[in-house]
């Protein structure tokens, strides 16, 4: 049964090695439906076509619940804002995502979450048609705040 997406205020983010079995994993065992348009592999990234098993690292992926909520599901890896700190663990694996309909709004919420925090990917407009960051707050709580500029 395919689902109208919605868009959630929050979303948790579970980066995973394994990830695209993990989405398959999760949506068998959860009876959710994956939001395919949303799914982006690693081999849909520019420069990144010809990494070997690119086709089958998911970079981001969203499963929606039948009332609407959602959970996505993203590769572990020890590169981007895992690098400074030694490499992904089981603990810094679990982001909340925030969605925005307003990149006003975003600004405000991101730069408070930064007070006392880090930003560990400034916000910025990305390729896949969004402005896009992540912040880590004052209390280890890590945060990634995405704005489509382009809605539905």
């Amino acid at each position: 049964m395919a689902f109208k997406e919605t868009m959630q205020r929050f979303t948790p983010m579970l980066y995973v090695r394994g990830s695209k079995q993990a989405v398959a994993f999760y949506a068998d065992a959860l009876g959710v439906e994956e939001i395919t348009e949303r799914t982006m592999l690693l081999s849909q990234v520019p420069g990144m076509e010809q990494v070997p098993g690119a086709e089958h690292v998911v970079v981001y992926s969203k499963l929606q619940f039948a009332d609407g909520s959602g959970l996505n599901v993203a590769e572990l890896s020890d590169e981007g804002v895992y690098a400074k700190d030694g490499g992904a663990v089981v603990g810094n694996n679990i982001h909340v995502g925030l969605q925005h309909t307003d990149t006003a709004v975003q600004k405000a919420e991101f730069d408070k979450l930064a007070e006392g925090g880090t930003v560990m990917e400034p916000l910025e407009e990305k390729f896949w048609g969004t402005v896009f960051g992540i912040v880590q707050d004052r209390y280890g709580v890590i945060w990634e705040s995405n704005c489509y500029l382009k809605q539905g």
